[in-house]
C-alpha cells in the first residue's frame, strides 16, 4: 500500500524539479533584454556646466552631475525612461534652478550595436544635453543629437 503513494510522490517531485529547471533555464538563457544608455550634460542658459544637479531615472536610480555637468545612466529594459532633474544645493552651484521632468523614448535612430539574433541584446545610446533656467516661467531647452524623442512635463 505504501508503494503507490511513494511512486506518486516521486512523480510529483520529479515534475516539480523538471518544471523549476525549465523556468531557470528560460530566465538565464532566454531572450536577451536590450541595453540602453542615456547620457549628456546639464548647463545653465550661458552654457556653463552645472555641478551637483540630481538626475533621477524612473524614481529609482539617482546620480549627480560631475564638475563638468555630465551624467550617464546604463540600464536594461524598456525603451522608455522618465528623468527628473533637480537642483538640490540652491545657490552653491551658481544659481537656483527649476526642477524639470523629461520623458525619453529610444528609437531605431539610437541603435548603436545590433545584437545577434536571439543571442545578444541590442544596444541603444541617447545623448541628451539639458539647459536649465532659474525660474519655472522660462521653458527648458533640450539639445539632442538625433531625431527628437523627448518631451518635457512642466
Amino acid at each position: 500500500m505504501k508503494k503507490p503513494i511513494i511512486k506518486f510522490l516521486d512523480k510529483v517531485i520529479l515534475l516539480l524539479l523538471g518544471f523549476s529547471g525549465i523556468l531557470y533555464s528560460c530566465a538565464k538563457y532566454g531572450m536577451p533584454v536590450d541595453e540602453f544608455e542615456i547620457k549628456g550634460m546639464v548647463t545653465d542658459a550661458t552654457y556653463k556646466p552645472i555641478q551637483n544637479i540630481r538626475v533621477i531615472r524612473q524614481k529609482q536610480d539617482t546620480l549627480y552631475t560631475n564638475s563638468e555637468g555630465k551624467y550617464s545612466f546604463k540600464f536594461w529594459g524598456p525603451n522608455f525612461v522618465h528623468l527628473k532633474i533637480e537642483d538640490i544645493d540652491g545657490d552653491e552651484n551658481g544659481g537656483e534652478f527649476a526642477t524639470r521632468e523629461i520623458d525619453v523614448r529610444f528609437t531605431d535612430a539610437d541603435l548603436v550595436k545590433k545584437g545577434k539574433k536571439n543571442k545578444t541584446a541590442d544596444k541603444y545610446v541617447k545623448t541628451l544635453n539639458i539647459i536649465l533656467w532659474g525660474t519655472d516661467d522660462e521653458p527648458p531647452v533640450i539639445v539632442e543629437y538625433g531625431p527628437p524623442s523627448a518631451s518635457f512635463k512642466p
